[in-house]
């Protein structure tokens, strides 16, 4: 959360430190619901703001809202970039199946996903093939020499079917929180 002058707000960034404590189970109620929902639709808003549409005192949801971020729930704050406005890019998604299942060989290829900056989103999954990631290229040149790393034989790919993203319909805007 940006810092908008709020004593709440200089109190929450004194407090933050390492997060420590991710496995730190907390039962979250309606209150704790509806802070996620809106730090989601706006994560710049101030504390005061956020306590009066939670309906809670500034300083009792400073207190939930660092609760959320030591347990790990709250795990950061972003800003949503319309990326296209900043240069121009291509995106593509990638379904990867791989030649060895082998726990260690994933593993290894989990961290080469997690290394290039490229790949904005990888997720293993179930099914035809193990991985289906998004990346982003500055043009359609570049995938080439991008395909060719991935396909490294170390990495151990059988077979990659990639698809250009024509339009992002719903981009990611936050997770449905049932209150």
């Amino acid at each position: 959360m940006a810092a908008r002058g709020d004593p709440c707000d200089q109190a929450k960034a004194a407090a933050s430190g390492p997060r420590t404590s991710r496995s730190l189970a907390l039962k979250l109620d309606r209150r704790d619901r509806r802070i996620l929902e809106e730090l989601q639709r706006d994560d710049t808003i101030t504390y005061r703001t956020l306590s009066e549409r939670v309906a809670l005192s500034p300083s009792a949801c400073v207190l939930r809202v660092q609760q959320m971020e030591k347990a790990g729930i709250i795990r950061g704050y972003h800003a949503a970039i319309a990326i296209t406005k900043v240069d121009p890019v291509v995106f593509m998604v990638a379904e990867i199946a791989m030649a060895s299942h082998n726990p260690a060989d994933l593993k290894q290829f989990d961290r080469l996903l997690r290394e290039m900056p490229e790949v904005i989103e990888a997720l293993r999954v179930n099914g035809p093939f193990d991985y289906l990631v998004r990346f982003m290229l500055p043009s359609l040149q570049d995938w080439q020499p991008f395909a060719h790393r991935l396909l490294d034989p170390a990495n151990k790919v059988e077979k990659m079917v990639t698809h250009v993203v024509m339009e992002e319909v719903k981009p990611f805007a936050g997770y449905p929180i049932p209150l």
